[in-house]
């Protein structure tokens, strides 16, 4: 079977010196594995992670690999790629999105909401905040965005994904100033939210939670190898 559509790079492996593995999270068919060939000798071809692209490829009934024949990207980042902070989050972003994206799930609002995402990454400069946001904004999508149950939010249950006024009867929770911060952020809309003044020690301190938070709730969540680099953005 021959079709095109629509989908989003998340990973790029070299397959020969001509070819690549591509895993491509596509608009109507969920995340699935590509085998390129040639694409490395086709001009014009961008194959960058979270690079949106048109293609064409085939897949025989029986064979779980497709072929890709062709691609071309449907929106060229103007910013993202000359911008080392924005590329930066780009690779977080992915290393994320490979923990939670699994081969066969379709989510055409997932894929609307990290279209749209690129969209703004590349488009705005105001970025302090901004991997809280999209950590927070992107548990929406698959099911756990946190709820805050009262006014003082001293605990943080990461089990039930509570923010709580009082001691959680679980061993899974966090605690301190970093949690009422994050607490705060939860009803902020996303323009308030990325421009919060918040000191860096405490930013990193509410990445650390929200991943764990991943980590709780993604079977086989691995660690994020882009961790270190975006902290560093903050000093």
């Amino acid at each position: 079977m021959k079709y095109s559509e629509q989908g989003i790079i998340i990973t790029r492996f070299s397959y020969s010196e001509t070819s690549v593995m591509l895993k491509v999270f596509t608009k109507e068919h969920g995340l699935k594995s590509f085998l390129f060939q040639g694409a490395k000798k086709k001009k014009g071809v961008v194959l960058l992670p979270l690079s949106p692209i048109e293609f064409t490829c085939y897949q025989r009934d029986e064979s779980h690999l497709a072929k890709m024949t062709d691609a071309t990207l449907f929106y060229t980042f103007e910013t993202i790629p000359f911008n080392p902070i924005k590329s930066t989050v780009i690779f977080f972003k992915v290393d994320i999105l490979a923990n939670i994206l699994h081969e066969g799930v379709i989510d055409v609002n997932l894929f609307d909401f990290i279209l749209n995402e690129l969209h703004w990454l590349d488009n705005n400069s105001t970025l302090a905040n901004y991997p809280i946001y999209w950590l927070l904004e992107l548990s929406k999508y698959i099911g756990f965005y946190p709820l805050v149950k009262n006014e003082k939010t001293p605990f943080f249950d990461l089990e039930n994904g509570e923010f709580l006024g009082s001691h959680p009867n679980t061993f899974s929770y966090k605690s301190g100033i970093e949690v009422e911060l994050l607490a705060s952020l939860v009803s902020m809309n996303k323009i308030e939210m990325i421009n919060a003044p918040i000191p860096k020690e405490y930013r990193k301190r509410i990445l650390q939670i929200l991943l764990s938070y991943y980590h709780y709730h993604i079977p086989n969540f691995n660690e994020i190898n882009s961790i270190e680099v975006i902290e560093n953005i903050w000093e």
